[in-house]
């Protein structure tokens, strides 16, 4: 299945339209992480919860909310069926503090939540933040954590740094620092093995260097390589992806729709397919024209 690559044009910042609260603190015994995100255009919540012990990232099922009522929200452990829920009582988003209570749904067994506020990263441009946020959804090799901040006034966050966590020791194995990218949440890394070597790979939208108020043209592409040391750019997808959009494969296959290959009066679409046959060698493998 081909998965489109994101391709926005260069323009001005947002401020991404879901504010995110991260808490530490207990499920009973165990230390947890748990990252709520309020889609307040939708009256919703949604997220993440991190054990630390067993080092799983569970999405949590999107719940509707409604202000100044209490939340229970299911955790997706199966992997896409509720294992269990987590009721907090009351509850106010961005609350310093929560409290409630995580039922077990096929036992009922109940264990106490104790957590505490870490970041609140708000879309307001009133507010500042700088913190660390995971990234989703969980891949079985790593962990990635964004480093993000802004300033009062701004209105959108910025990420100067990534951390490359390893889960079976969750210890940090690379820290991808001096970075200028889009803050846009728990999706700022778009995970996806680009080469088809059986590891995951990212990309993110850059800041124009010229114009820190505005997104690049195009999004940074970060290909693993074990003999390099871990993740780097490659200058090879981010060549096609300067010239129109991309779609991904299985098996390292990469397809280009070029901006000049789209001819409206004859309806058609011209499209380059190429593949990495080996883990850092992308060649042209054929061409293909699609009629509209």
């Amino acid at each position: 299945m081909l998965v489109l690559a994101l391709l926005p044009l260069a323009g001005s910042v947002f401020a991404q339209a879901r504010p995110i609260t991260t808490y530490r603190g207990t499920v009973g015994d165990a230390p947890v992480e748990l990252l709520l995100v309020h889609d307040w255009q939708l009256d919703g919540m949604g997220g993440y919860l991190f054990d630390e012990d067993r080092r799983t990232l569970l999405p949590l099922e999107k719940t509707p909310y409604t202000e100044g009522e209490s939340l229970m929200i299911n955790v997706l452990g199966d992997p896409r069926l509720p294992t269990s829920a987590i009721a907090l009582r009351p509850f106010v988003p961005g609350a310093k503090s929560l409290r409630g209570r995580s039922i077990e749904l096929r036992s009922r067994a109940q264990r106490e939540v104790r957590l505490e506020r870490v970041t609140r990263f708000s879309s307001d441009a009133n507010d500042s933040y700088e913190g660390e946020l995971l990234q989703g959804p969980s891949d079985a090799r790593f962990h990635f954590r964004v480093h993000a901040r802004k300033a009062r006034g701004e209105h959108a966050g910025r990420v100067d740094a990534i951390t490359v966590i390893d889960r079976a020791s969750g210890e940090p194995v690379q820290v991808l620092d001096g970075l200028d990218l889009f803050f846009s949440g728990t999706d700022t890394l778009v995970l996806e093995d680009f080469n088809g070597d059986g590891i995951v790979d990212f990309s993110a939208m850059p800041m124009r260097a010229d114009d820190p108020s505005r997104t690049g043209e195009h999004r940074h592409y970060f290909v693993y390589r074990q003999q390099a040391g871990g993740y780097g750019r490659d200058p090879q997808i981010e060549a096609l992806a300067a010239q129109g959009a991309l779609e991904f494969g299985s098996g390292g296959r990469v397809s280009l729709r070029p901006e000049s290959g789209i001819d409206y009066r004859a309806g058609t679409i011209q499209w380059r397919h190429y593949r990495f046959v080996e883990p850092d060698r992308l060649e042209l493998q054929s061409q293909s024209e699609e009629r509209f």
